[in-house]
């Protein structure tokens, strides 16, 4: 048969792939120049999985026609999925010097920088590209998952808006998107998308192990766990992104088990599959924590240096104003109202009432405010709303507007107060819908840099203080692989770490003893020596008449779904004392951190 394009188009189309090589191959050799024979073998060889040789043939398009684009796109696609991120960038350049509105480069070159875990560059060009087409929705996508990366929330709710009437999406693409709405609590949408592609493209590994993932988030562990026993071996599966996401699924369920080993031996496999040293941090954090379990301090804390070292590589990126010797991440405990900026008109401490005004909880990070949240949540005159930064929203709202924050709070007018607390009611509606006579829940660990606006918004709120020892919140915080690259930095070592918190408690103690909010100092260890009796403390408190729902959070918890915070699986179960005095087996760590501490474990009653 006489080769020519047109067979070799037929060919390949109906899956007779080496037929179609072997034409293209008698085509070049007649015309070993022909551009379109060459193309047409490198996709034949593509379809194959024989991408050496598709790349050498793009190689060689590039050197027969170097003002194409599209040979030096494609020759980089095929670098990269080889790993060869560095000459792939180069690559994808020269395409974009030669075509730079090509979106779908664009694209591609923003999906390599993400896999080098640099997503101020990947966020840039992905939103770019969107902006001029929007449409195309891998571009879209990937810019979504960027703009997250890059804790852009705002950037990311506006990429997704009308994400239901966008055009159908590939198998993957749906899978993306899931990912992205589990990572936002969205979890219904996720759901339905995962659900959705089963159904359209059938049981593939790596979309049922994003399940598991789902529903282990959301506490559904037996369904989790009905999922994962029908998953193939991840030795038999030859696609590396199914047998990666394979391991994935067993090592987050095995987090759940009592085998630290075998959580351990599942987080290594992962690690040497993951070809970028910036994606391994999260993985490293699973295997301290495995290791922490099993006793192996050691261990552990070798785990540890390892995801801080990564994570402050990435956050550098992102915050590199906060890499500086001495610069404190906590900027705000840095901060003073005083008695002179208050003046002698104290008309302000009357707006509102208690059974109007939010309930506020907050506290250093892992000191018990998601127990106390889901414990006030319980109660069915109470809601919450899982971590909001509306606290945050209105101090940068004011500083926009030029006040001087926090010191100049007092010099606003009541109108100017009130129109904030509009805002501020406005956030909520958003976020909850209030059934009549019910009351929120405010639970945002760092809003304690936030007491003075607390206090000038609403003077009579009550405001919990979750305190535990010093030393347990520091372990903790320091085995979390937060998302905010400001406490990245900050838990970057114990040392910064503790400055931070000693800051931190500083700035409260200031602004209790000067404006006097209606607060309640609850410690973690108290509540769980004395549970109920301080549960009736608690409902007491925030005026309450019943507080015996309370006493019953983990039920609760157990049927809310998605809790955003990194205890989610902790408060679904009975109050216990598993993490009290947690900090003795690493004391050795401690000991430098005793004359940094030891001002505040005087202040709220710990000893070592």
């Amino acid at each position: 048969m006489q080769a020519s394009i047109e067979t070799i188009a037929a060919l390949a189309q109906k899956g007779a792939l080496t037929e179609a090589e072997g034409a293209c191959r008698q085509l070049l050799s007649e015309q070993p120049a022909f551009e379109p024979a060459l193309e047409w073998l490198a996709y034949v060889l593509q379809l194959q999985q024989r991408s050496a040789e598709a790349r050498d043939c793009y190689r060689q398009l590039t050197e027969l026609n170097p003002r194409n684009g599209g040979h030096w796109s494609n020759l980089a696609t095929l670098l990269r999925d080889e790993g060869k991120l560095e000459e792939a960038e180069r690559a994808y350049t020269t395409s974009l010097r030669i075509d730079p509105d090509d979106c779908i480069v664009q694209g591609n070159l923003g999906l390599l920088y993400m896999e080098r875990g640099e997503y101020v560059r990947a966020r840039s060009l992905l939103v770019e590209a969107t902006r001029r087409q929007p449409g195309v929705m891998s571009v879209r996508i990937y810019a979504v998952m960027a703009s997250y990366e890059c804790g852009d929330t705002l950037g990311v709710e506006e990429l997704l808006a009308g994400w239901e009437s966008w055009p159908p999406l590939t198998e993957d693409l749906r899978v993306d998107l899931a990912w992205i709405f589990a990572q936002l609590g969205r979890a219904a949408e996720a759901e339905h998308l995962l659900n959705e592609t089963l159904d359209t493209s059938g049981q593939r590994p790596r979309t049922l192990a994003r399940l598991i993932h789902l529903y282990e988030r959301v506490n559904r562990l037996d369904e989790a766990r009905v999922l994962l026993e029908g998953l193939p071996d991840p030795e038999t599966l030859t696609d590396e992104v199914d047998r990666y996401e394979v391991i994935a699924a067993h090592g987050v369920m095995a987090q759940r088990g009592h085998d630290p080993a075998m959580t351990r031996n599942l987080l290594e496999r992962l690690v040497i599959q993951t070809r970028e040293r910036k994606h391994r941090s999260n993985l490293y954090f699973g295997i301290a924590k495995a290791c922490d379990k099993a006793g192996e301090t050691a261990a552990a804390m070798q785990a540890l240096a390892e995801a801080h070292a990564i994570q402050l590589e990435n956050a550098a990126q992102l915050v590199p104003e906060l890499m500086a010797p001495g610069v404190e991440p906590l900027a705000p405990s840095t901060l003073r109202v005083e008695a002179s900026d208050l003046g002698s008109d104290e008309s302000w401490r009357e707006a509102g009432d208690v059974a109007t005004s939010p309930v506020f909880v907050v506290g250093f990070p892992r000191s018990g405010t998601t127990m106390l949240e889901q414990m006030l949540d319980a109660h069915p005159g109470l809601t919450s709303m899982d971590e909001r930064p509306f606290m945050q929203a209105i101090a940068e709202r004011l500083q926009h507007h030029g006040v001087l924050y926090p010191e100049h709070l007092w010099k606003l007018s009541e109108d100017d107060a009130a129109e904030l607390r509009r805002y501020y009611w406005h956030l909520v509606s958003r976020a909850v819908e209030l059934a009549p006579g019910q009351r929120v829940v405010d639970k945002n660990p760092l809003n304690l840099l936030h007491l003075p606006l607390i206090v000038r918004l609403f003077p009579k709120a009550p405001v919990i203080l979750a305190l535990r020892h010093p030393c347990d919140v520091l372990l903790s915080c320091y085995m979390q692989n937060f998302r905010s690259p400001g406490f990245q930095v900050l838990c970057s070592s114990l040392e910064r770490l503790a400055r931070g918190y000693v800051n931190a408690m500083r700035f409260w103690v200031h602004h209790e003893a000067l404006l006097k909010p209606h607060v309640l100092r609850l410690r973690y260890e108290d509540l769980l020596d004395d549970f109920e009796p301080m549960v009736k403390r608690i409902g007491d408190f925030i005026g309450v008449e019943d507080s015996t729902p309370l006493l019953r959070f983990h039920e609760h918890a157990q049927q809310k779904g998605f809790i955003s915070t990194p205890s989610y699986s902790q408060v679904t179960q009975p109050p216990n004392k598993r993490a009290v005095g947690r900090w003795k087996r690493y004391a050795e760590a401690f000991e430098p951190l005793r004359p940094t501490l030891a001002e505040v474990m005087e202040l709220w009653g710990y000893d070592y």
